[in-house]
């Protein structure tokens, strides 16, 4: 391990023994023994009996917080100095490297241009930290840098040293487990505070990179800002349309504070007088038109400071549209969109030199990326509900009748001739039909609402989860044509099982070919939105086959849009673990199938993912100009035909053979009789579907069913037992029924191969078998308990060998030895704490008790951090 990186963690190791030795010198004493048995490389048993002194004390919950703080320091510390490292792509490196393969500098301003990062935050349960953690993690960040960065100021250090070790006394005294159930606001509260304190600050300093590297202003935001919070209803009963609006005004809310509180500091800054800096003709017009809107004493002060004028009538004209909002009649002097606040800006820039635009400028693009709506919401539910609603208007209209159950084609015809007719209003249908159908009909006039009163940007799209089949879409188009948005929203299917991904081009070639279809695809500029599903396929068929075939299904759909002249925009639904979709995401987009990524990135970024990239502005601003750069290689390498197949032809039925191999291996374990009594035996998810985490249930339904398990729970669980089964199952049977030689070179040529055994290379250095035995055990009495246990050792062996032989190394990682090391510092703890959820499993089953219970929960939390995961 580096020295420097080694140094911050003795420091943090002694200040938290410290607090250890303050407030609970028993642990504190426990906590030395267990260090010295790290270093000693104690054996499990050993380590086990260690800690059943520790259960049998009333110590245990000291004990977790140490481990668990410990990782939180380790993370923090390991982030500040992956700062500090050349960024992997990064805006300013992509513009030497493109300039150096002959693109001039027009083109890659022309490309940028063009070019989105969508960012959709979602809801998903895999954030384990409070926000009282996340805020503090935000200011020891602060603090570690100015102790270790700037040791030439002995006071600041002395301070920030005392404000740690306050901060870390504090958290030592609070709860890791979440009390109460998260409520969506919370969530949303959450979300907000990180876009005010790091996301947003750090999106526009990349506009300013941009502008400082491409030596022009910004006509649109590089970012557009997505969110499912309040509007992802998929087997949620707690988002309801109250609550759905509720999110939308918050956001405007928060937008036009955001602007409010600007605007005083442009005021303070902005003092110019008309006796140095003369006025344009439409400035004076503007001010003599509106000066009467100013109050007598602000009228008074500027009659030569223009600039503050004109900021005054902008701050009138938003606290107007705040009060607009909620009025029956129309609010004089108020905006009515975003764009005449922009105008407004404009016309104020015009009138200032250029080395005096820099915080009007910093405004705009503030504007340009916030709008008056801050996040565009997708509307996400289930195929079924969308169809079960409209089965029972169509009936209620006598346009059909168990519209449900009848065969595809007859549901095309029905749907066909229901587009034909006039619209109807959902207004006259509220009262006829059930609390199910008047959900999903007032959602839409929810939507309608937003999209008139708060912005056009409110809602982006509508996405119909588990879609099957042409007719749930249209389904869907007829909904959004009766409230009259269907030139205003993607109609979005949701491909998340494997076979879904096989049928996708099928589904999108009926819909094509269908006139109702295509005429709301004219009416979105022939823009069709898809999502592709990460979690799912994975779940479904293992991570290679979901990996190949959700590369191959955009490698079809990418042609398809060609074939059709149609531009396709794909939503990646991609998770913070490797089995969801995580791992490098420049890695991925640089090595995704050619022309999927042309115009926009659009990804969710979830729970976890959400802190750990943007909580701080510098690792934000590093991964967002990392995004932006390898969007932009990735677009102009493939624009002009430089990038090479991710899956050479040559290698294409290798591929296949193998995902077909591995999907076969996984599907065996998957459906093997008592499988599912196995996971819930030798996993924690029994306590983990108890953690308020998030809003959302760990089902879509009640169901005895593993299928009907979110894909997040059941990659936590796995993670938790240490065996993290999702990321790897299956590879090892897949990768030694072919030619070693073979599998050398594919890794070697790089692209789709490398990235996927490099990502399964970083899982496997996190599983410990040892471990994993020892909650096997808590299965012994599952019938086919030990067969299963055999496959899955089996298994892992076999991956490992075969790994290391592929990547041609005598240990994991040992060729990324920073990556390697950052992994097995943290190792010792993370063991610790598992032997301690372990143990602490025991004495439940024999002897419930919500104080054993709450420490369980507080090992998960540990166990999250150790392993920087959880689902």
């Amino acid at each position: 391990m580096p020295q420097n990186i080694q140094v911050e963690l003795d420091f943090l190791q002694d200040l938290l023994l410290e607090i250890l030795q303050e407030f609970s010198p028993k642990s504190s004493g426990y906590f030395i023994a267990l260090k010295a048995l790290f270093k000693s490389h104690a054996s499990l048993e050993n380590l086990a009996k260690e800690l059943q002194a520790t259960i049998e004390s009333d110590q245990i919950l000291e004990v977790i917080k140490a481990f668990s703080l410990y990782h939180i320091l380790a993370n923090l510390v390991e982030e500040r100095h992956k700062n500090k490292q050349p960024l992997a792509i990064g805006l300013a490196k992509a513009r030497h490297d493109l300039r150096q393969a002959g693109f001039s500098p027009q083109s890659l301003s022309d490309k940028l241009e063009t070019l989105r990062f969508y960012p959709v935050f979602t809801a998903h349960p895999t954030q384990s930290m409070r926000r009282t953690f996340l805020e503090a993690i935000q200011e020891m960040f602060s603090d570690l840098a100015t102790i270790f960065d700037h040791p030439c100021d002995p006071i600041a250090m002395k301070k920030a040293k005392e404000r740690l070790g306050y901060r870390l006394r504090l958290l030592y005294k609070s709860h890791l487990v979440r009390q109460e159930k998260l409520e969506v606001l919370f969530e949303l509260d959450n979300l907000l505070y990180i876009l005010e304190n790091s996301f947003l600050p750090s999106c526009l300093d990349l506009c300013q990179q941009i502008q400082t590297e491409f030596q022009e202003s910004l006509a649109h935001a590089p970012i557009t800002l997505g969110s499912w919070i309040g509007g992802d209803r998929d087997g949620n009963p707690m988002v309801t349309n109250d609550l759905l609006r509720q999110v939308v005004c918050i956001q405007h809310q928060f937008a036009i504070d955001l602007y409010l509180k600007e605007l005083d500091k442009l005021r303070r800054e902005l003092s110019i007088s008309v006796d140095f800096c003369p006025i344009s003709v439409a400035l004076k017009a503007d001010l003599k038109e509106f000066y009467d809107k100013l109050d007598p004493t602000s009228a008074r002060l500027h009659p030569k400071e223009p600039f503050r004028a004109k900021l005054l009538l902008m701050q009138a004209k938003l606290k107007n549209r705040l009060i607009a909002l909620n009025s029956p009649t129309p609010i004089d002097f108020s905006y009515q969109h975003a764009d005449e606040l922009v105008a407004d800006i404009d016309l104020l820039l015009e009138n200032l030199e250029p080395s005096l635009q820099a915080s009007m400028l910093r405004f705009k693009n503030l504007v340009l990326l916030v709008g008056f709506h801050l996040l565009s919401l997708d509307f996400r539910e289930h195929q079924a509900v969308f169809v079960n609603a409209l089965s029972e208007v169509f009936s209620l209209l006598s346009i059909a009748t168990d519209f449900y159950a009848l065969p595809e084609e007859q549901k095309i015809e029905v749907l066909n001739h229901a587009l034909s007719l006039e619209p109807i209003s959902f207004w006259a249908l509220l009262p006829k039909i059930s609390p199910e159908c008047k959900r999903l009909l007032e959602g839409f006039l929810t939507m309608l609402w937003a999209q008139h009163k708060i912005a056009k940007q409110a809602f982006s799209s509508v996405i119909v989860s588990m879609t099957t089949q042409a007719s749930d879409l249209l389904a869907v188009l007829w909904l959004v044509k009766q409230v009259g948005l269907e030139k205003d929203l993607y109609i979005t299917p949701l491909f998340e099982t494997i076979e879904d991904l096989n049928h996708a081009p099928t589904i999108l070639k009926a819909l094509h070919a269908n006139c109702h279809y295509q005429a709301y695809l004219q009416g979105m500029q022939n823009t069709q939105e898809i999502m592709v599903g990460y979690s799912d396929s994975s779940k479904d068929g293992g991570i290679f086959a979901s990996n190949y075939n959700l590369h191959m299904a955009i490698c079809q759909l990418v042609a398809l849009g060609k074939e059709l002249g149609m531009e396709f925009i794909l939503f990646h639904g991609r998770g913070g673990s490797v089995s969801r979709g995580g791992g490098s995401l420049e890695d991925a987009l640089l090595n995704a199938p050619l022309f999927s990524a042309q115009r926009v990135l659009k990804l969710t970024e979830q729970g976890e993912t959400i802190s750990t990239r943007y909580l701080n502005n510098t690792s934000a601003l590093n991964n967002l100009s990392n995004i932006m750069g390898a969007l932009l290689k990735k677009s102009l390498y493939d624009e002009k035909g430089v990038s090479k197949n991710p899956i050479s032809p040559n290698t294409q039925e290798l591929m296949q053979k193998l995902s077909q191999i591995s999907y076969t291996a996984y599907r065996q374990l998957y459906t093997m009789h008592g499988f599912l009594d196995y996971f819930k035996q030798a996993t924690p998810i029994a306590f983990i579907q108890e953690l308020n985490l998030g809003s959302r249930p760990a089902k879509r339904k009640e169901s005895t069913q593993l299928e009907d398990l979110r894909a997040i729970p059941w990659v936590f669980a796995w993670t938790q037992n240490r065996s993290i089964l999702p990321a790897w199952f299956g590879v090892g049977s897949a990768l030694k029924s072919v030619d070693l030689a073979d599998l050398q070179e594919c890794y070697l040529e790089g692209g789709f191969f490398k990235v996927v055994i490099d990502n399964i290379a970083q899982v496997l250095l996190k599983v410990d078998l040892d471990i994993a035995k020892q909650y096997h055990a808590f299965a012994s009495g599952v019938p086919n308990a030990q067969h299963i246990w055999a496959q899955i050792e089996g298994e892992f062996h076999t991956s490992l060998e075969r790994i290391l032989q592929i990547r041609q190394e005598g240990a994991l990682l040992e060729k990324d030895n920073l990556v390697r090391q950052g992994i097995l510092f943290r190792t010792p703890y993370t063991n610790a704490l598992n032997c301690l959820q372990i143990e602490l499993i025991k004495v439940f089953k024999h002897n419930p008790s919500e104080q054993i219970k709450l420490a369980v929960q507080s090992t998960l939390i540990g166990i999250a951090q150790g392993l920087r995961n959880t689902g």
